[in-house]
C-alpha cells in the first residue's frame, strides 16, 4: 500500500513575484495615504493659522480706526531712537558687560545706514506679533545666531520682542514653535527660484546679507525675506504669508529718499476697500512677508513689480527670467492658500500669468484682486 505524503512543492517564482508586487502595491498605498494625510493636515493647520490672522486684523482695526494691518511700514522718520520699540529691529546682542538691541536688523551686516539695515521697519508680522501681544505666551530660549568676537547675537525674544520671530528660530531644528504667522507647511524653494542659468537656486551663505547698493532705500539685503531682504533662503523651514503690498504704510519719501518728497505715511481703512471678499491680503510665498510693488511708487513701477510677482513658471517653461514669489505648497505643488479682506480664507490652483489670475482682455480671471482696490478710484 502507497502512504500518500504531504506536498512540499513550495511557491513557483511567478507566485512569488505576484506576492511581491502586492505587497508593492499595498505599501504604495499606505505611504500615499501617510503623505496625503500629513499635506492635509498641514492645509488645515494653515487655514486655521490664516483664520487667526484674521482675528487679530479685525482686533487691530477696531483699536485703530478701521486702518487695514499695513503690509510694510518704516517708522525711522518718526522713531529712529527707540528703532525696537516700533518693530523691525529682530536682534539683541549680549557681552559680558552689557546687552543691546543690535543696531540693524541684518544680524551678518551693519552698514551704518539706519533705513539699509532695515532700522524701524518690519511688515504686518511685526505689527500683529506686538499688537496681538503673541510673545507674551511663548516660553522663548535665547537662540544663539552668531558669535562675534566676546559678542552673542540672538533673536529678539519674549516680551521684549518688538519683530516677529524669524528663520534663528528654525535654523537648528530644535525648536518646534509654530508661529500663527508662518505657514504649518515649508516653504518650497529659496528665492529666487531659479538662477540665471536657469538651475534651482544654491545659496550662497557668504554672501548672506549683503547688499551691494546700501544707499538705495529699496535695496534689501540679499537672502533675507523681504521687506528687510531681497528675498529668503529659507526653504523647508516654515512657510511665509506674505501681504499683497498694495496695504503698503511708507511715505513716497521712505520709498525714494528724497527729502523733498511727501513725508505722511500712507494708511488704508477698510471702509476705502471695494469687492473686500476679491481684496487680496495674505497669500502663500517663499519669498518673504509681502509681495508685490508699492502704490507710491511711479504707476509702471508699481504694476510691473505686481504682475511679475504673481507670474510663475510652471514645468517645461523657460525659467531664466523667474520672477515666481507665489508658494504652491499644499496638493503636491498644485495649491496656494489666500486670506481676503472679509476674513475668508480661500485656494488656487496653479495659474501663469497674472492676467489669468485677476482677469484682463482675453480672461475672465479667478475672482482676485490685487491692485486699484481703493473705492474712491476710478
Amino acid at each position: 500500500m502507497q502512504i500518500a505524503r504531504p506536498d512540499k512543492r513550495g511557491f513557483t517564482m511567478v507566485e512569488l513575484m505576484v506576492v511581491v508586487a502586492i505587497i508593492g502595491i499595498l505599501m504604495g498605498i499606505f505611504t500615499m495615504a501617510m503623505l496625503g494625510g500629513r499635506s492635509s493636515e498641514k492645509l488645515l493647520k494653515s487655514r486655521n493659522h490664516l483664520r487667526q490672522i484674521a482675528q487679530w486684523m479685525d482686533q487691530y482695526a477696531g483699536s485703530h480706526r478701521d486702518t487695514v494691518v499695513p503690509s510694510r511700514f518704516d517708522y525711522l522718520d518718526e522713531n529712529g531712537a527707540d528703532a525696537h520699540e516700533v518693530g523691525g529691529s529682530r536682534f539683541y546682542r549680549a557681552t559680558a558687560s552689557s546687552d543691546e538691541w543690535l543696531p540693524s536688523a541684518n544680524p551678518f551686516r551693519e552698514t551704518g545706514d539706519l533705513r539699509a539695515d532695515g532700522i524701524a521697519q518690519g511688515s504686518w508680522a511685526d505689527i500683529l506679533w506686538v499688537d496681538a501681544n503673541l510673545g507674551s505666551s511663548v516660553n522663548f530660549e535665547s537662540f544663539s545666531l552668531l558669535n562675534v568676537g566676546t559678542d552673542d547675537v540672538f533673536g529678539g525674544y519674549g516680551p521684549t520682542s518688538a519683530a516677529s520671530p524669524g528663520w534663528w528660530m528654525y535654523r537648528d531644528g530644535k525648536n518646534t514653535y509654530a508661529n500663527p504667522l508662518r505657514s504649518a507647511a515649508t516653504n518650497t524653494y529659496n528665492y529666487p527660484k531659479f538662477d540665471s542659468a536657469g538651475n534651482q537656486l544654491i545659496p550662497d551663505w557668504g554672501t548672506r546679507g549683503q547688499s551691494a547698493l546700501s544707499a538705495d532705500p529699496e535695496s534689501r539685503m540679499i537672502g533675507l525675506p523681504t521687506p528687510i531682504g531681497a528675498g529668503a533662503w529659507e526653504k523647508d523651514l516654515p512657510g511665509f504669508f506674505a501681504a499683497n503690498n498694495f496695504f503698503d504704510a511708507r511715505s513716497r519719501r521712505d520709498i525714494t529718499g528724497v527729502q523733498s518728497d511727501p513725508n505722511s505715511d500712507r494708511f488704508v481703512t477698510h471702509a476705502q476697500i471695494r469687492f473686500p471678499n476679491q481684496a487680496l491680503y495674505l497669500v502663500d510665498s517663499f519669498r518673504g512677508e509681502v509681495i508685490g510693488g508699492s502704490p507710491l511708487e511711479d504707476a509702471n513701477i508699481y504694476q510691473a513689480k505686481t504682475e511679475a510677482a504673481f507670474t510663475n513658471t510652471l514645468p517645461g517653461e523657460d525659467v531664466t527670467t523667474d520672477t515666481q514669489e507665489v508658494d504652491f505648497r499644499y496638493s503636491d505643488g498644485d495649491m496656494t492658500l489666500m486670506l481676503f479682506l472679509d476674513g475668508h480664507i480661500g485656494t488656487q490652483n496653479t495659474w501663469r500669468t497674472y492676467e489669468q489670475l485677476v482677469g484682463g482682455a482675453t480672461t475672465a480671471g479667478r475672482g482676485v484682486r490685487v491692485m486699484n482696490l481703493d473705492r474712491r478710484l476710478p
